[in-house]
């Protein structure tokens, strides 16, 4: 097999593995799950993509000294095993979860206003 033949499978092979992953997470969603920020624990129940426009989200609604005691370990990735550990690492991510169950938990959302994401209490 020659050299661009291989490249080729290769990358057909991890778009077939990307997309398989994508509806893993999309079948573990319930209807009516939130994108519930800050609670969850390690790999497994991380979910995909936080931004850089989250993480500013969360540093305007604690401000820069709380949100470093909190997430300050926290960088924009794309997927569950890019998250490493969450919140008890100091590393921000999300976890599909009932509305009620995020507020309990001590979670937040975000939301979308005037073309910027703000965050808040669950």
């Amino acid at each position: 097999m020659k050299r661009r033949e291989k490249l080729l499978m290769a990358a057909v092979t991890g778009i077939a593995v990307g997309l398989s992953a994508g509806a893993t997470d999309a079948a573990d969603e319930k209807k009516g799950d939130v994108k519930c920020y800050g609670v969850n624990s390690c790999g497994s129940s991380a979910k995909c993509a936080v931004s850089a426009d989250d993480l500013k989200a969360f540093r305007s609604l604690l401000g820069e000294k709380d949100y470093e005691a909190k997430w300050g370990k926290s960088e924009t990735h794309g997927c569950g095993t890019s998250a490493k550990c969450g919140a008890m690492s100091k590393i921000l991510n999300w976890m599909p979860a009932s509305a009620e169950k995020c507020k309990a938990e001590g979670g937040f959302l975000l939301e979308e206003k005037d073309g910027k994401k703000v965050a808040r209490k669950a």
